[in-house]
């Protein structure tokens, strides 16, 4: 019994990384233009983005016009989600559904 157990330890200490059990999928990167948005609809178009399955994070930058004032009309954010969990589609839909009669966002795809 003594030696299964060690045997079963120093596997799982030398084991490569693929074959170790419950690693997650891979993270990949998007970045996207969101025109048309304001300071107060930031939250909900971050909410919006998190809620899509297989997104884990969304930071937004925001440029700069003048020294002080920041350009909410040419906001962009870098996506990070799970590899084949969702489409390009499913992003630009959750952004711009999300738009208003008054501020209507549209969503590019910067390389």
């Amino acid at each position: 019994m003594r030696p299964v157990i060690f045997f079963l330890i120093l596997f799982m200490a030398f084991a490569p990384a693929g074959l170790s059990m419950g690693q997650p999928p891979p993270l990949l990167h998007v970045q996207l233009k969101i025109e048309g948005m304001q300071k107060k609809s930031m939250p909900k178009i971050h909410k919006a983005l998190l809620s899509v399955p297989g997104v884990k994070k969304a930071d937004f930058t925001v440029p700069k016009r003048w020294l002080f004032f920041k350009d909410y009309n040419n906001v962009s954010t870098i996506v990070e989600f799970e590899h084949g969990t969702l489409t390009s589609e499913t992003l630009i839909h959750a952004v711009e559904w999300m738009s208003e009669p008054k501020n209507i966002y549209k969503v590019k795809f910067v390389e």
